[in-house]
Protein backbone atom coordinates (compact mmCIF):
# COMPACT_ATOMS: atom_id res chain seq x y z
CA UNK A 1 0.00 0.00 0.00
CA UNK A 2 1.13 3.65 -0.68
CA UNK A 3 -0.05 6.79 1.34
CA UNK A 4 0.09 10.24 -0.60
CA UNK A 5 0.75 12.96 2.27
CA UNK A 6 -0.11 16.55 1.04
CA UNK A 7 0.61 19.29 3.88
CA UNK A 8 -1.76 22.01 2.65
CA UNK A 9 -1.51 25.99 4.66
CA UNK A 10 -3.92 28.61 3.28
CA UNK A 11 -3.74 26.54 -0.71
CA UNK A 12 -7.42 27.09 -0.69
CA UNK A 13 -6.94 28.23 -4.68
CA UNK A 14 -5.17 24.83 -5.37
CA UNK A 15 -6.08 22.21 -3.03
CA UNK A 16 -9.47 20.95 -4.80
CA UNK A 17 -8.01 20.72 -8.09
CA UNK A 18 -4.71 19.12 -6.47
CA UNK A 19 -6.64 16.30 -4.59
CA UNK A 20 -8.92 15.44 -7.63
CA UNK A 21 -5.82 14.92 -9.89
CA UNK A 22 -4.05 12.90 -6.96
CA UNK A 23 -6.81 10.60 -6.60
CA UNK A 24 -7.79 10.03 -10.92
CA UNK A 25 -3.38 9.16 -10.82
CA UNK A 26 -3.23 7.07 -7.89
CA UNK A 27 -6.58 5.50 -9.04
CA UNK A 28 -4.88 4.14 -12.21
CA UNK A 29 -1.47 2.99 -10.48
CA UNK A 30 -3.28 -0.35 -10.09
CA UNK A 31 -2.28 -0.19 -6.13
CA UNK A 32 -3.85 0.14 -2.90
CA UNK A 33 -3.39 3.34 -1.34
CA UNK A 34 -4.57 6.35 0.57
CA UNK A 35 -4.23 9.99 0.47
CA UNK A 36 -3.42 12.27 3.46
CA UNK A 37 -4.37 15.77 3.28
CA UNK A 38 -2.80 17.23 6.47
CA UNK A 39 -4.79 21.49 7.10
CA UNK A 40 -2.11 22.90 8.68
CA UNK A 41 -3.77 25.32 11.05
CA UNK A 42 -5.25 27.11 7.67
CA UNK A 43 -6.87 30.35 7.88
CA UNK A 44 -7.88 31.21 4.22
CA UNK A 45 -10.51 28.81 3.86
CA UNK A 46 -8.67 25.90 2.92
CA UNK A 47 -10.31 24.17 6.21
CA UNK A 48 -13.93 24.63 4.56
CA UNK A 49 -12.76 23.53 1.42
CA UNK A 50 -10.96 20.26 2.78
CA UNK A 51 -14.54 19.85 5.02
CA UNK A 52 -16.78 19.16 1.70
CA UNK A 53 -14.30 16.93 0.48
CA UNK A 54 -15.76 13.49 -0.03
CA UNK A 55 -13.47 10.68 -2.04
CA UNK A 56 -12.37 7.20 -1.40
CA UNK A 57 -9.79 6.67 0.26
CA UNK A 58 -9.29 10.24 0.76
CA UNK A 59 -8.77 11.52 4.58
CA UNK A 60 -8.27 14.77 6.35
CA UNK A 61 -5.85 15.26 9.38
CA UNK A 62 -6.33 18.95 10.95
CA UNK A 63 -4.02 20.81 13.24
CA UNK A 64 -5.69 23.46 15.45
CA UNK A 65 -3.05 25.86 14.98
CA UNK A 66 -0.27 26.06 12.26
CA UNK A 67 3.04 23.55 13.66
CA UNK A 68 4.92 23.91 10.07
CA UNK A 69 5.92 21.68 7.16
CA UNK A 70 7.77 19.07 9.18
CA UNK A 71 5.37 18.68 11.54
CA UNK A 72 2.49 18.06 9.06
CA UNK A 73 4.74 15.66 7.30
CA UNK A 74 5.04 13.60 11.27
CA UNK A 75 1.60 13.77 11.27
CA UNK A 76 1.14 12.27 8.02
CA UNK A 77 4.03 9.80 8.83
CA UNK A 78 2.53 8.45 11.84
CA UNK A 79 -0.93 8.14 10.32
CA UNK A 80 -0.31 6.44 7.45
CA UNK A 81 -1.07 2.57 6.70
CA UNK A 82 1.64 1.79 3.06
CA UNK A 83 4.69 0.84 3.50
CA UNK A 84 5.58 3.32 1.20
CA UNK A 85 5.03 7.40 1.61
CA UNK A 86 4.54 9.40 -1.02
CA UNK A 87 4.70 13.80 -0.82
CA UNK A 88 3.66 16.64 -2.77
CA UNK A 89 2.86 19.88 -2.24
CA UNK A 90 -0.59 21.27 -2.36
CA UNK A 91 0.16 24.39 -4.24
CA UNK A 92 0.11 22.86 -7.95
CA UNK A 93 3.59 23.14 -8.59
CA UNK A 94 4.57 19.17 -8.39
CA UNK A 95 3.67 17.26 -11.77
CA UNK A 96 1.18 14.65 -9.60
CA UNK A 97 0.57 12.58 -13.13
CA UNK A 98 4.87 12.21 -12.61
CA UNK A 99 4.00 9.28 -9.22
CA UNK A 100 3.56 6.17 -11.66
CA UNK A 101 6.70 7.01 -13.15
CA UNK A 102 8.49 7.54 -9.67
CA UNK A 103 7.05 4.11 -7.83
CA UNK A 104 8.13 2.01 -11.25
CA UNK A 105 11.47 3.18 -11.07
CA UNK A 106 11.58 2.18 -7.17
CA UNK A 107 10.38 -1.14 -7.85
CA UNK A 108 12.82 -1.35 -11.17
CA UNK A 109 15.92 0.21 -9.33
CA UNK A 110 14.86 -1.59 -6.05
CA UNK A 111 15.46 2.01 -4.31
CA UNK A 112 14.84 3.07 -0.85
CA UNK A 113 13.61 6.29 -2.42
CA UNK A 114 13.27 8.03 -5.32
CA UNK A 115 12.98 11.77 -5.45
CA UNK A 116 11.82 13.60 -8.04
CA UNK A 117 14.33 16.38 -9.47
CA UNK A 118 13.16 19.41 -10.67
CA UNK A 119 15.98 19.64 -13.43
CA UNK A 120 13.71 19.37 -16.84
CA UNK A 121 14.45 22.93 -19.27
CA UNK A 122 12.14 24.47 -18.42
CA UNK A 123 11.10 24.29 -14.46
CA UNK A 124 10.07 27.85 -13.17
CA UNK A 125 11.81 27.54 -10.01
CA UNK A 126 11.16 31.55 -8.69
CA UNK A 127 14.17 33.74 -9.38
CA UNK A 128 14.85 34.83 -5.91
CA UNK A 129 15.08 31.52 -4.65
CA UNK A 130 18.22 30.63 -7.18
CA UNK A 131 21.08 31.99 -5.59
CA UNK A 132 20.42 30.46 -2.14
CA UNK A 133 19.64 27.36 -4.08
CA UNK A 134 23.19 27.40 -5.85
CA UNK A 135 24.77 27.99 -2.60
CA UNK A 136 22.92 24.92 -0.43
CA UNK A 137 23.76 22.66 -3.91
CA UNK A 138 27.31 22.80 -3.38
CA UNK A 139 27.49 23.08 0.04
CA UNK A 140 25.28 19.92 0.32
CA UNK A 141 27.06 18.20 -2.72
CA UNK A 142 30.37 18.70 -1.07
CA UNK A 143 29.51 17.17 2.49
CA UNK A 144 27.95 14.70 1.25
CA UNK A 145 30.49 13.89 -1.42
CA UNK A 146 27.71 13.20 -4.19
CA UNK A 147 26.37 15.56 -6.71
CA UNK A 148 22.67 15.58 -6.05
CA UNK A 149 20.24 17.29 -8.39
CA UNK A 150 17.55 18.47 -6.31
CA UNK A 151 18.23 17.85 -2.56
CA UNK A 152 14.65 19.04 -1.17
CA UNK A 153 12.22 18.75 -3.77
CA UNK A 154 8.69 18.24 -2.37
CA UNK A 155 7.71 15.36 -4.98
CA UNK A 156 9.15 11.68 -3.77
CA UNK A 157 8.58 8.14 -2.70
CA UNK A 158 10.26 6.89 -0.31
CA UNK A 159 9.66 3.66 2.11
CA UNK A 160 8.15 4.43 5.34
CA UNK A 161 11.20 2.53 7.55
CA UNK A 162 13.23 5.03 6.36
CA UNK A 163 10.86 7.52 7.23
CA UNK A 164 10.02 6.51 10.83
CA UNK A 165 14.02 5.39 11.27
CA UNK A 166 14.99 9.50 11.30
CA UNK A 167 11.64 10.81 12.81
CA UNK A 168 14.03 12.01 15.64
CA UNK A 169 15.92 14.43 13.33
CA UNK A 170 12.77 16.51 11.40
CA UNK A 171 12.34 19.95 12.22
CA UNK A 172 9.17 21.20 12.18
CA UNK A 173 9.52 23.86 9.77
CA UNK A 174 9.98 24.05 5.79
CA UNK A 175 13.36 21.71 6.17
CA UNK A 176 11.82 18.37 6.18
CA UNK A 177 12.78 17.27 2.42
CA UNK A 178 16.46 18.26 3.02
CA UNK A 179 16.76 16.53 6.06
CA UNK A 180 15.74 13.39 5.23
CA UNK A 181 17.49 13.21 1.59
CA UNK A 182 20.88 13.66 3.83
CA UNK A 183 19.79 11.47 6.59
CA UNK A 184 19.48 8.92 3.67
CA UNK A 185 21.76 9.34 1.12
CA UNK A 186 24.81 9.45 4.22
CA UNK A 187 23.40 6.35 5.51
CA UNK A 188 24.20 4.63 2.34
CA UNK A 189 20.50 3.93 1.73
CA UNK A 190 19.46 3.79 -2.52
CA UNK A 191 18.03 7.11 -3.51
CA UNK A 192 17.39 7.61 -7.22
CA UNK A 193 16.19 11.04 -8.99
CA UNK A 194 14.15 11.01 -12.21
CA UNK A 195 13.91 14.69 -14.08
CA UNK A 196 10.87 16.34 -13.28
CA UNK A 197 8.69 19.46 -13.98
CA UNK A 198 8.06 22.56 -11.79
CA UNK A 199 5.57 25.12 -12.01
CA UNK A 200 4.40 27.93 -11.24
CA UNK A 201 2.94 28.03 -7.80
CA UNK A 202 -1.11 29.09 -7.33
CA UNK A 203 -1.58 31.57 -4.36
CA UNK A 204 1.37 33.05 -3.04
CA UNK A 205 4.26 31.68 -0.73
CA UNK A 206 5.74 33.07 2.77
CA UNK A 207 9.01 30.72 2.11
CA UNK A 208 11.25 33.10 0.17
CA UNK A 209 10.01 36.58 0.72
CA UNK A 210 11.94 39.18 2.61
CA UNK A 211 13.38 38.06 5.62
CA UNK A 212 11.56 35.11 5.64
CA UNK A 213 13.78 34.26 2.87
CA UNK A 214 16.51 35.11 4.78
CA UNK A 215 16.16 33.14 7.99
CA UNK A 216 15.07 29.97 5.84
CA UNK A 217 18.41 30.41 3.86
CA UNK A 218 20.56 30.39 6.77
CA UNK A 219 18.35 27.63 8.75
CA UNK A 220 18.85 25.28 5.25
CA UNK A 221 22.84 25.66 6.06
CA UNK A 222 22.90 25.35 9.93
CA UNK A 223 20.93 22.06 9.25
CA UNK A 224 23.57 20.57 5.73
CA UNK A 225 26.43 20.86 8.77
CA UNK A 226 24.28 19.37 11.60
CA UNK A 227 22.89 16.64 9.29
CA UNK A 228 26.45 15.94 8.04
CA UNK A 229 28.06 16.16 11.21
CA UNK A 230 25.14 14.02 12.77
CA UNK A 231 26.11 11.06 9.84
CA UNK A 232 29.43 11.86 8.33
CA UNK A 233 31.61 13.83 10.74
CA UNK A 234 35.10 13.57 9.23
CA UNK A 235 33.24 15.51 5.73
CA UNK A 236 32.88 18.24 7.80
CA UNK A 237 35.48 18.93 9.64
CA UNK A 238 38.21 17.55 7.26
CA UNK A 239 37.47 20.96 5.75
CA UNK A 240 38.44 23.48 8.71
CA UNK A 241 41.27 21.34 9.40
CA UNK A 242 42.99 20.94 6.15
CA UNK A 243 42.75 24.97 5.62
CA UNK A 244 44.35 25.60 9.35
CA UNK A 245 47.45 23.27 8.48
CA UNK A 246 47.89 24.55 5.24
CA UNK A 247 47.29 28.22 6.23
CA UNK A 248 49.83 27.67 9.20
CA UNK A 249 52.46 25.94 7.11
CA UNK A 250 51.88 28.90 4.23
CA UNK A 251 52.00 31.26 7.28
CA UNK A 252 54.64 29.69 8.17
CA UNK A 253 56.86 29.42 4.98
CA UNK A 254 56.44 33.79 4.84
CA UNK A 255 57.83 34.30 8.38
CA UNK A 256 60.68 32.33 7.65
CA UNK A 257 61.12 33.67 4.26
CA UNK A 258 60.55 37.23 4.91
CA UNK A 259 61.99 37.44 9.15
CA UNK A 260 64.32 34.61 9.15
CA UNK A 261 61.65 33.15 11.94
CA UNK A 262 59.07 30.15 12.68
CA UNK A 263 56.04 31.81 13.42
CA UNK A 264 54.30 31.15 16.80
CA UNK A 265 50.58 31.73 15.36
CA UNK A 266 51.58 29.56 12.59
CA UNK A 267 52.89 26.95 14.66
CA UNK A 268 49.17 27.58 16.20
CA UNK A 269 47.19 27.19 13.35
CA UNK A 270 48.94 24.02 12.51
CA UNK A 271 48.25 22.06 16.13
CA UNK A 272 44.76 23.40 15.48
CA UNK A 273 43.89 21.75 12.56
CA UNK A 274 46.08 18.59 13.67
CA UNK A 275 43.29 18.82 16.21
CA UNK A 276 40.43 19.11 14.50
CA UNK A 277 41.35 16.60 12.58
CA UNK A 278 41.71 13.95 15.53
CA UNK A 279 37.94 15.09 16.49
CA UNK A 280 36.45 14.45 13.19
CA UNK A 281 38.28 10.92 13.22
CA UNK A 282 36.97 10.54 16.93
CA UNK A 283 33.45 11.64 16.01
CA UNK A 284 33.65 9.32 12.37
CA UNK A 285 34.66 5.92 14.84
CA UNK A 286 32.03 6.71 17.37
CA UNK A 287 29.22 6.95 14.67
CA UNK A 288 30.55 3.79 12.50
CA UNK A 289 30.18 2.30 15.68
CA UNK A 290 27.31 3.35 16.61
CA UNK A 291 25.75 2.36 13.75
CA UNK A 292 27.58 -1.18 13.72
CA UNK A 293 25.50 -1.91 17.12
CA UNK A 294 22.71 -0.80 15.36
CA UNK A 295 22.69 -3.69 12.58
Amino acid sequence: MISLLIPAFNEKEAITETIVKAHDVFSGMGEEFEILIINDGSTDGTQKILSNVNMPNVHILNHSQNKGYGASMKTGIRRAKGDLIAITDADGTYPIVDFPKLLSTLKEKDADMVVGARTKKGVQIPLIRRPAKAVINVLVNSLSGRKIPDNNSGMRIFKKSIAEEFMHLYPQGFSFTITITLAAITSDYNVIYVPIDYFKRQGTSSMSSGLNGIKHFLNFIGLIIRITTYFRPLKFFVWPATLLFLGGIAYIGYTVKMESNVSDAGMLMILTGIQIGLFGILAEVVVRQGRAKKS
